[in-house]
């Protein structure tokens, strides 16, 4: 429990420079594939996020955002690089959170901008932290502060899963496995509204079958998807190591692309963030190539 909070504390995995660079830059691409191209939203009946504190509808103006963009993509570039993050991430994060906070504010509640902002704001968080302990965030932050920013980043997506854990069986009673084989109408709802959305009738296997297999096979469904739970309650584990994060990130995006396989439902950003800052493919291809070299340059 000591290690736990230590990690919690701004400790966690030690990055190698190239390593922090390349998730700067994959992140930045993430960014930037995120933020719409234009708003379409000119109101904000229902306020929510950023949209109950400010008027946020001056990023409908199609002329004004696409200079915003720009910036924004300048600014991206400026992070990769390493530089001011005080300044480029934290307009890249605001922006990003603005928008997903008109596009909140018009009566439904979406996921998908969610955990990327989430994830920007707390680097930008760690940055500015950098102000109480003097140092200067004009010129490009120390390695140091680099990976304390990410390994903000890695804490907030594990504790977002913890919580979404937590949320299932709270809001269940802590009868969610037991209620399981009732996805099959949540099934059904989904393809339906994929109908509804394009007119497109639903004749695959997953559509017409699956729900009723999953009726009749109840205890089959719990065996099934309950690991999925378990991640999640237990991905705090991944702050212990390299190896950790890689496999519970390597679970979560089983349980992202299942869920997307079963229920057309798709969580990309999560998905490319676990791939970012857990899996870390960068590193383990590195390592792998690393020790092939050395067992061949051993004496046979």
């Amino acid at each position: 429990m000591k290690a736990f909070f230590e990690k919690c504390r701004g400790g966690g995995i030690a990055f190698q420079g190239w390593e922090l660079v390349i998730m700067r830059a994959a992140f930045s691409w993430l960014l930037w594939r995120s933020l719409p191209t234009d708003i379409p939203y000119g109101h904000q009946p229902v306020p929510n996020g950023l949209g109950s504190l400010l008027d946020l509808t001056f990023l409908a103006d199609t002329g004004l955002f696409a200079y915003l963009r720009i910036i924004y993509g300048g600014a991206l570039v400026l992070f990769t690089a390493g530089w001011v993050p005080f300044i480029s991430l934290g307009y890249a994060a605001v922006l990003i959170t603005m928008a997903g906070g008109l596009e909140n504010s018009q009566g439904a509640i979406g996921h998908h901008l969610q955990l990327v902002c989430m994830v920007a704001l707390s680097q930008w968080a760690a940055y500015l932290s950098l102000l109480r302990r003097g140092e200067v965030v004009w010129l490009p932050p120390s390695h140091e502060s680099h990976q304390r920013a990410t390994n903000w980043a890695i804490l907030v997506i594990v504790a977002s899963y913890v919580t979404s854990a937590c949320v299932k069986l709270i809001a269940s009673g802590g009868l969610w496995v037991i209620q399981l084989p009732d996805i099959s109408l949540q099934l059904i709802k989904t393809h339906a509204n994929v109908y509804y959305d394009t007119l497109i009738p639903q004749s695959g296997w997953i559509a017409t079958q699956l729900p009723h297999f999953i009726a009749a096979h109840p205890n089959l469904t719990r065996l099934f998807f309950a690991p999925g739970l378990l991640l999640e309650l237990f991905a705090f584990l991944a702050l212990f190591g390299r190896r950790q994060a890689m496999l519970f990130g390597l679970g979560l995006l089983s349980m992202h692309l299942l869920v997307r396989w079963v229920m057309n439902l798709s969580f990309g950003a999560h998905e490319w963030l676990l791939v970012i800052y857990l899996v870390n493919v960068p590193y383990f291809a590195w390592l792998g190539i690393k020790r092939l070299l050395v067992a061949h340059a051993e004496p046979q």
